[in-house]
């Protein structure tokens, strides 16, 4: 016994588990869980983790529940490595070349976001997406601070959006899904209902590609924001070329109007500020398109002229911000569809909808003050991007303002908010850059 009190375990285990971290390689784990993390985004491998009055509307409703995304426990993995790696691995002091003030428009949007979670009316919830959006945030952190190369950020997305662009034309050519439901891919074919499709004048249906995500609409518009991406990837890699044409047939065969309109907007910007660079590659894209167009002129003709199913979005937008103006504080993060179905009884299943506008749908639900958080953020960047000359980061935000008027899924979808959030990391990054973003380090 004696013998026993004498040997202190504790410092002895500790020793050992210094010894075992500093075997391993952590700054190389970083990378790799990272990286896995960015690649998983669109894959819907996900997990129910809190549901409250889901079944209130009369079926079970997704956006009144959270969900923990595969790529959020990656990402959380790779934090603990980066911080393992700095404690073990005796990393010199970071150089980082980034000026204060781009700082400022996060932390005040971080705040407001912190401070309506006391106010929601299920507090929980709201606590729930706002750890998102804390992880979301250190996400794009890591990426804005130079700690993971944007252009491999760049890469990974590529492709990952790559096979959803493959799986959307696979989809739309066999008329329903690929047997890829593990990785998230729904179960559906031209008879399912609220699924998206499109009804020809022939009387024949046929199906939007959407990939492994929860909507056409949503595939669409991150596949419009990472061709915008590739703007900056540099110009000499023919690959990205390639890649680019694959990823533009993608985004046409989801037919989905917003992500046409936000490519297009953003691509006539960089062609505007940077005509001679980019003339040759903007009427290649639009004359890829136009081919596309002319060979399934009965698709996109049916597309352009379809009505939205269910309430008008101006409508949404009235009923939203009525909502809006009975909670100043806001209803909380997921309560928008359960305040909906409370104040207006007398709707149809089918006709709850999230509002197809990212600002009103932040205002109902997160008050008045993180929207001017929101639109401090584009704005200045924006604006920052244009002093700087940083014409692709600038595209970008004009892309993104683009599709957040006219749908929701940059809320209310866990791929359409992490691809906010690294392209909000990705205009930081260039604008950390000194030098062209064409041009690689």
């Amino acid at each position: 016994m004696k013998l026993f009190k004498k040997v202190n375990l504790l410092p002895t285990l500790l020793e050992c588990w210094r010894f075992l971290l500093r075997e391993v390689d952590l700054w190389r784990l970083f990378k790799v869980t990272f990286a896995a993390g960015i690649f998983l985004i669109p894959l819907k491998i996900q997990s129910l983790v809190y549901s409250s009055n889901s079944y209130l509307l009369g079926f079970f409703d997704e956006f009144s529940s959270f969900f923990i995304h595969i790529s959020e426990i990656l990402f959380i993995a790779s934090f603990v490595f980066l911080g393992l790696s700095f404690i073990f691995e005796k990393r010199e002091s970071l150089d980082i070349k980034i000026e204060r003030k781009y700082a400022f428009p996060f932390l005040f949007l971080l705040a407001a976001s912190s401070v309506v979670v006391l106010f929601a009316s299920d507090s929980f919830l709201a606590l729930l997406y706002f750890w998102r959006t804390l992880i979301l945030f250190s996400v794009a952190a890591v990426i804005g601070l130079g700690l993971f190369d944007r252009f491999l950020v760049i890469k990974i997305l590529a492709a990952a959006f790559l096979a959803q662009a493959l799986l959307g034309i696979g989809q739309y050519i066999a008329g329903g899904d690929l047997g890829l439901h593990f990785f998230g891919e729904s179960f559906f074919d031209t008879q399912t209902f609220n699924v998206a499709k499109i009804a020809l004048t022939s009387g024949e249906t046929v199906v939007r590609g959407m990939g492994t995500l929860a909507h056409a609409n949503i595939l669409g518009g991150l596949l419009a924001i990472v061709l915008l991406f590739l703007t900056a990837y540099p110009r000499k890699k023919i690959a990205a070329y390639f890649v680019s044409v694959l990823l533009l047939i993608g985004l046409f065969f989801t037919f989905s109007r917003a992500a046409y309109l936000a490519f297009f907007v953003g691509l006539a910007v960089l062609t505007i500020f940077q005509f001679r660079r980019r003339i040759a590659s903007t009427t290649i894209a639009g004359v890829i398109f136009a081919v596309l167009v002319f060979f399934f002129a009965g698709s996109f003709s049916a597309r352009l002229e379809e009505n939205s199913v269910g309430i008008g979005r101006v409508a949404q937008v009235y009923q939203a911000v009525e909502i809006a103006s009975e909670n100043p504080t806001g209803v909380g993060r997921g309560s928008y569809m359960t305040v909906l179905a409370a104040t207006n009884p007398e709707l149809k299943n089918w006709q709850f909808q999230p509002v197809h506008n990212f600002f009103v749908l932040k205002l109902v639900e997160e008050s008045a003050l993180v929207i001017l958080g929101w639109l401090a953020l584009f704005v200045f960047l924006a604006i920052w991007c244009f002093q700087e000359k940083k014409f692709e980061a600038l595209a970008v935000i004009i892309g993104l303002l683009v599709l957040a008027n006219f749908d929701h899924y940059l809320v209310t979808s866990f791929a359409g908010s992490a691809l906010l959030w690294l392209a909000l990391a990705f205009v930081v990054s260039e604008l950390a850059s000194k030098k062209r973003s064409f041009i690689k380090k």
